[in-house]
Order: C-alpha cells, then sequence, then structure tokens
C-alpha cells in the first residue's frame, strides 16, 4: 500500500509510516486553515492553546479529536480538553504537519469574548516620559482567593473561554445559595442566591458590585490595556484564616503556597497572551522585575506587570496568644524566596494582626466578620483604642452571639466562637492598638536593603507612622497603592510620602467621582516632583467596581467614542450574548474601565484629571527606580 506522506495530518496509520517532515514556525495567533486530509479540505479555525498547541475547531462549530485512528468530532467548545487539543510537530495521532498547512477563508471562530477596539494607542519615543495609566492595585488571580472556590471564573483558560467563564454552578449551587460568603459582602447575611448564568448568556455575571466572580478575563484585561493602561501591580492575595474557614476549596491555606501557585498562573497568563499573538515575546503583556524591564516594555508598547503581595502573615510570620510563629531568619528566607519568584511589592499586613504589626480597622458588616477570622487566627479580639489623628479609625461592632451562632452554621470552622467571649467597644471612631513589632521593624529593613516596593495601606495607624519614621530615616519611597482603603492617610502623611518619592493610587468611582479623586491629590504633591496619580481598582479583591452615574439617562456616554489619545475607536464590549454599557452596566468588567474613562473626558475638568492619571505609569516607575537605587 502506497502511503502519500504529504498529507497536512497524520492519524496514527500515517505516523507508523512516514518520517516526520521538518516543521515550520507555527501560524502566529492561530487563524483560519485547510489541512490536507482532514474534513474533506473544509478551512478550520486553529485556536491557540500553548505555543505549539491548538484547537481545531470546524465550520460547523464542533472541536476535532482522533479516536481509533480516525478524525471524529467531540463536540462544541465545551468539549475543549486534552481530548480535542492537536500539537504542531512532536509526535502522536493529534499531530499538525506544517507543510499540510494552508491559509483558508470562511472558518467558524471558536468562541471568544470580542474587544470591541480597533487602532493603536500611542507609545512614547525611548527616553521621554511614558504616556499611560497605572492600576496599582488588581487581583488577576484573585480566583485564588481563600482555597480557590470562593471567586467563580479564571482570567484566562487554555480551552477557551466556556472553561473559563462557565459553570458558576459547581462553585455557588444551581441557584447561588452556596455563596455563602458572596451573600456576606453584599448583604450581610450567609444565605441567598443569585442567577449563575454566566458563559454564553452571561445574565447573572459579572455585575460591578459582584464580589465573588471573574471580572478580568484577559480579552477584558486586553480592552483596557488598549485604553492607555500600562502598568499593573498584580496583587497576589491569601488570609490564611479566611481560607481555613471556608467548607470548600481545592488547594492549600499555606499564604506562601498560595503565592507561588499565582506566581505560576500568571506566568501561564503571560505565556497564553503570547500564543494568541504568535509566539513567546509576541504578546502584549509582560512580567517585569526591576524598573528597567518595566519602562522598556511599556516603551514598547506593552503592558508592564510587577508582581505584589497582599497577604495577611507574610512569610508564615501570624500571631498566637500574643506570639510570633517566626523569627528573623524565617522573614530573610521568605523574602529570599519571593524574590526569587519575581514578587517586588508586599504589604506588611492585610486583615489580621501579625508578627510585624497591627491591621487597620475595617468597618460595617465586613469589619465584624475579619475581626471573628483575627479571633481565629490569633486567638485573641483586635484591641481598639484612640485614633492618634482625626478623621482615622472606624466605628467598630462586634458580632452578636445569635450571629455568631447563624454563622457557624455555615461555616463550622467558626463554631470555637459560640462559646467565646465577645468584646464589647466605645462608640466613636476607634483605631488597632497594635503598632509595628520589632520584628516588623527588621522586616522594613531587609525590604529597604533589598529594593523591594513597600505598601502601608491596611497596617495600623500607629504602625504606619511608625514604618513612615523608618522610610524618612533612609530617604525611602514607600506606596499607597488604593489611598483610603485599610485605614485613612492625613494630609500630612500624604504629604510626607510624596516628599520620600514615593507612589499614592487613588481607588476608583462614577466619572465625577474619579476626577474629584484624581486632582484632589494634587495639594499633597511636592516640588520637583512628578505628581502622577494612579487607579487601584481592587478588582477581584472582594471590592466593587463603579455602578453606573445616577444621571446616565441625562447625559449618557455614546458610542463609539475614542480613547484618550484618540488614536483607539471603541464599540459596546460584547461577551457570549451579552453586550455590556456604562449607561446601564457600569463597570461590570475590568474591560469596561475603558468606558469609564472615556466618560471621565466628558466630565468638567476631566480631561485634566486624565493628564494626571496618564502621567501615572511614569510616576510609578519613577518610584520604583527610587527604591531600586536606594538598595
Amino acid at each position: 500500500m502506497l502511503v502519500r506522506c504529504s498529507i497536512g495530518l497524520l492519524t496514527a496509520l500515517v505516523l507508523a509510516l512516514c518520517p516526520a517532515p521538518a516543521v515550520a514556525q507555527a501560524p502566529a495567533g492561530g487563524g483560519c486553515f485547510s489541512l490536507a486530509g482532514v474534513d474533506g479540505g473544509a478551512p478550520l479555525h486553529l485556536k491557540p492553546t500553548g505555543p505549539r498547541t491548538f484547537l481545531l475547531h470546524a465550520r460547523d462549530g464542533q472541536l476535532l479529536g482522533v479516536r481509533d485512528g480516525a478524525v471524529v468530532r467531540l463536540g462544541g467548545p465545551e468539549a475543549a480538553g486534552p481530548a480535542a487539543e492537536w500539537t504542531l510537530g512532536g509526535s502522536g495521532p493529534r499531530r499538525i504537519v506544517a507543510s499540510g498547512l494552508r491559509p483558508a477563508t470562511g472558518c467558524t471562530p471558536f468562541p471568544e469574548a470580542e474587544l470591541g477596539a480597533s487602532g493603536t494607542s500611542r507609545t512614547p519615543r525611548r527616553g521621554a516620559p511614558l504616556f499611560g495609566w497605572a492600576d496599582t492595585h488588581l487581583h488577576l488571580m484573585g480566583d485564588l482567593r481563600a482555597g480557590g472556590r470562593v471567586v467563580h471564573g479564571r482570567p484566562f483558560d487554555r480551552f477557551g473561554i466556556v472553561r473559563a467563564l462557565g459553570d458558576d454552578a459547581r462553585d455557588h449551587g444551581p441557584d447561588g445559595s452556596l455563596d455563602v460568603t458572596g451573600n456576606l459582602l453584599r448583604d450581610g447575611v450567609p444565605f441567598g442566591g443569585h442567577d449563575t448564568q454566566g458563559w454564553p448568556a452571561f445574565s447573572g455575571w459579572p455585575v460591578h458590585d459582584t464580589n465573588t466572580h471573574q471580572q478580568t478575563y484577559w480579552v477584558w484585561l486586553q480592552r483596557a490595556w488598549k485604553a492607555g493602561l500600562r502598568l499593573v501591580v498584580a496583587q497576589v492575595v491569601e488570609d490564611d484564616q479566611l481560607c481555613r474557614v471556608e467548607p470548600l476549596r481545592w488547594h492549600s491555606c499555606d499564604e506562601t503556597e498560595t503565592v507561588a501557585l499565582a506566581v505560576r498562573r500568571l506566568r501561564a497568563l503571560e505565556a497564553y497572551v503570547d500564543a494568541q499573538s504568535g509566539g513567546a515575546g509576541r504578546g502584549w503583556l509582560r512580567i517585569v522585575t526591576d524598573p528597567r524591564q518595566a519602562r522598556r516594555a511599556i516603551e514598547r508598547g506593552k503592558l508592564a506587570v510587577v508582581i505584589g503581595v497582599e497577604s495577611s502573615s507574610l512569610f508564615g510570620c501570624g500571631l498566637r496568644d500574643g506570639r510570633a510563629t517566626c523569627t528573623r531568619a524565617d522573614v530573610d528566607r521568605g523574602l529570599a524566596r519571593m524574590r526569587r519568584m519575581g514578587v517586588r511589592s508586599v504589604f506588611v499586613a492585610h486583615w489580621f494582626d501579625n508578627a510585624y504589626g497591627g491591621a487597620a480597622l475595617e468597618g460595617g458588616t465586613k469589619g465584624k466578620f475579619i475581626n471573628a477570622l483575627n479571633r481565629l487566627r490569633t486567638g485573641r479580639w483586635i484591641r481598639a483604642r484612640r485614633c492618634p489623628h482625626a478623621g482615622q479609625g472606624e466605628e467598630v461592632e462586634a458580632l452578636s452571639r445569635i450571629e455568631v451562632q447563624v454563622v457557624a452554621q455555615f461555616f463550622p470552622a467558626v463554631r470555637p466562637l459560640v462559646r467565646a467571649g465577645l468584646p464589647d467597644y466605645p462608640s466613636g471612631r476607634l483605631c488597632n492598638a497594635r503598632g509595628l513589632t520589632p520584628l516588623g521593624a527588621h522586616l522594613i529593613r531587609r525590604l529597604i536593603d533589598t529594593g523591594m516596593l513597600i505598601e502601608l495601606d491596611h497596617l495600623s495607624e500607629l504602625a504606619r507612622a511608625e514604618v513612615l519614621e523608618l522610610a524618612t530615616a533612609r530617604r525611602y519611597p514607600l506606596v499607597s497603592s488604593h489611598n483610603g482603603t485599610g485605614g485613612a492617610w492625613t494630609p500630612a502623611q500624604l504629604r510626607r510620602l510624596y516628599a520620600l518619592g514615593g507612589h499614592a493610587s487613588v481607588t476608583s468611582g462614577t466619572a465625577p467621582e474619579l476626577v474629584k479623586k484624581l486632582l484632589g491629590q494634587r495639594s499633597f504633591r511636592a516640588p520637583g516632583r512628578l505628581q502622577g496619580v494612579g487607579i487601584g481598582t481592587d478588582t477581584g479583591g472582594f471590592a466593587d467596581l463603579p455602578g453606573p452615574r445616577t444621571d446616565a439617562r441625562l447625559g449618557p456616554l455614546r458610542y463609539p467614542f475614542r480613547s484618550f489619545d484618540g488614536r483607539v475607536t471603541f464599540t459596546r464590549q460584547r461577551t457570549g450574548a451579552r453586550t455590556f454599557d456604562l449607561n446601564t452596566d457600569g463597570v461590570a468588567h475590568y474591560g469596561l474601565m475603558a468606558d469609564l474613562l472615556a466618560d471621565v473626558q466628558r466630565q468638567s475638568r476631566g480631561r485634566d484629571a486624565l493628564r494626571t492619571l496618564f502621567a501615572s505609569a511614569e510616576a510609578y516607575l519613577r518610584t520604583w527606580e527610587r527604591a531600586y537605587a536606594a538598595r
């Protein structure tokens, strides 16, 4: 029997009889091709899953695989998985031979979110100040938080959007009633439900005020990049005690291990974006580990991603009954390990008191539950006292006995608090009485020695003041990545932050609110320093995104619109069957940050505010460069 070895796709029989030909470069980012001898030579859409791996999507919407040596249809996009993955070169029954690839037209594209943006945004000349905005507090891998079953949806999945943004019921139950943490954050009670329909209808989520659904899918992030986003601090977040009380989880509650997992996922995201763009280094996203790398990436028009860590027990250094669970040697080893991972920015504290110092109090229902988790984690309730300065602190409430009993029915790990004595706090604004510890001072000195960016948000007011003193003595810049979250800053402290060459970002808001916040930072500017103010959206961090303007019907954002530099045109973003509109949806997902900034342009003094925002990537890098030079 004569076997023609020039066909484009080799079945198991042909593999046995034909030598493997030389493999050409992978088709850039996939696309429409025909393969000799496959599906009658009909056009197939090659959807990259990795550097040299693809899904083959036929015109009838079916994925192709191999069974018993024959090419078969496996099902629609929901059938994507290892059995549907083909490799360019290599060996095995699902091998694509490059010589058999022919460009084609008329494919049915594998489903993907639409970008809704056309054009290329402005890139600076090498050595010129950067033009672009920074989000210094973004949880790209927030779905890994609390054991990985609280936030549903992933920022990417190599097998496509159906896998990344479908099947909410798996985590939250068919009616959303298993979304207990989301119910508590949203309504203050553990029971409730929501529409779990994600892909393709998205009738249930994403919405601007969800806390437990994915909002930074990679295409949505790409849309924000098209709108001038040039630097992101990807905050890896974990709070070990929150993870321990969650009844459902799929990974370890060890914060350091969660950081390592998230860093691997971030690098996998970078590789996935590269694959969609045609190969290693070709994507629009780059993970960077020093300010020079970041500047070079931005000058090339890419999104620079800095890895940060926001955790409650950094390096496992918590408290138990007033005693630290680690030593200085543990701190030094932990810092060295995180630097090897590529982490370049850290929070000293987050939700709970730890071996380094106190955490800033949170108010409302959220604060009640954080205090309960602090009791479980450390063996003690948070001690509160009068604040150092007016305007600081929170009205502190403790859970009532009946609230503890109700919550314990949903979170069995909370049951020890049913019989515990409950604290009684006086009325008025209070602050955490715990300041910086000697071990905390050691950590700050080591962070300065290694040029790490030090985040001051979430530290108690007392601890923050002590870190400012240490940094001033070393003339070292500091960062407040979502200013006003986790403890209020005084005007004097902000002026001091800027005088040290530090950086502060405001939290997000509707267009009028964002204009006010951005311009409001100008009064703290240090003479001779560039003041670019970023946004710390806290997307994916149990924080709401801005809703629609209350007057949006009277003065809606008109589509299409242009980016701030005028070079990119945006239409309404469409994902699956849903079309998003800022006027009715608010910032339902991160891609609508583009729409929000367009709405800012239309406000009184809006362009002035955007000039401050679009200097923030440059300003952040200058802070990082000062820290790097001070090592």
